[in-house]
C-alpha cells in the first residue's frame, strides 16, 4: 500500500452551476504534502450568468467575455487524470460540473490499486477525494464543516493567505474564488493527513474514507461496466 503523498493530488474548485457551466477553475497539485502547481482562469459561461451567481462567485457576463469555455481544456484535466487523483470539498460538485462537460475520460489508472497488475483501467474521473467528507469521518462532531469553517477551526488561516498571495490573482483572492478554495481543500487535505494516527495515511484510505457506501457501489459498477 502507498503512502497518500506518493502519488499526484489534483485539488480542483469550480466556480460555476449546471445552467453556466463551469465559469472558473483553480487546480492545485499536491506531491509530497507540498504544493507543486497551481492554475486557474476564467471560462466561457453556456449561457448568461444569473445575478445569483455572481452574488456568490462576484463574476459577470462582462469578467467573462472573450474567455475560451472550459472544454477547450480537454488535454489539461486528462492528463491531470492520468497521473494522479482529484479532490475537491463537497466533491460531488465538481465531479458534476466535469461530467457534464466530458461524461466519460476513457481508460484512466487506477491510482489506489497500481500495485495490482491485473487491475483494470477505469473509465471516470474518480475515485475522488473529498476534503469535506474526511474531516467529517476523521473529526466526528465539530459545529462545521464548510471549507471556511475548517480552515478557522484548524487555524490554517495565515497559510491559507500565504499560498494565495503566490498564487491567486489579486482580485480572487478570497472564498468563491476557484483557485483560493482549491488551495484552501489542499491545506485542508495535508493538515487531516498530518494528524496523530493519520501520518502513515494510504491511498486506499484515503479513497475509502472519503466514499460513502453509495458511491463505493457505483465505483465497482464503472469497474464492471470498462471490463
Amino acid at each position: 500500500m502507498r503512502h497518500w503523498k506518493d502519488t499526484p493530488v489534483h485539488v480542483l474548485d469550480f466556480e460555476g452551476s449546471a445552467r453556466t457551466g463551469i465559469v472558473e477553475y483553480g487546480v492545485v497539485t499536491l506531491l509530497g504534502g507540498e504544493i507543486t502547481a497551481a492554475k486557474t482562469r476564467l471560462c466561457a459561461p453556456s449561457a448568461p450568468v444569473p445575478g445569483a451567481d455572481t452574488q456568490c462567485h462576484g463574476l459577470r457576463d462582462s469578467d467573462l467575455a472573450g474567455t475560451a469555455p472550459a472544454s477547450a481544456d480537454w488535454d489539461f484535466f486528462a492528463g491531470l487524470r492520468r497521473t494522479g487523483f482529484f479532490c475537491a470539498h463537497h466533491a460531488a460538485t465538481e465531479h458534476s460540473l466535469l461530467k457534464a462537460i466530458w461524461p466519460f475520460p476513457g481508460a484512466m489508472p487506477d491510482h489506489a490499486r497500481a500495485a495490482d497488475p491485473t487491475a483494470p483501467p477505469l473509465n471516470d474521473w474518480g475515485p475522488w477525494l473529498d476534503s469535506c467528507r474526511l474531516a467529517t469521518v476523521w473529526c466526528p462532531r465539530l459545529p462545521d464543516y464548510g471549507l471556511g469553517a475548517l480552515i478557522k477551526w484548524f487555524c490554517l488561516g495565515k497559510k491559507l493567505a500565504a499560498a494565495a498571495a503566490i498564487h491567486c490573482p489579486p482580485n480572487r483572492c478570497h472564498y468563491h474564488c476557484a483557485l483560493y478554495d482549491a488551495l484552501a481543500s489542499a491545506l485542508l487535505l495535508g493538515h487531516l493527513c498530518e494528524q496523530p494516527g493519520r501520518t502513515r495515511a494510504t491511498l486506499e484510505t484515503l479513497v475509502r474514507d472519503s466514499l460513502c457506501g453509495s458511491r463505493q457501489a457505483d465505483r465497482m459498477q464503472i469497474e464492471l461496466d470498462f471490463s
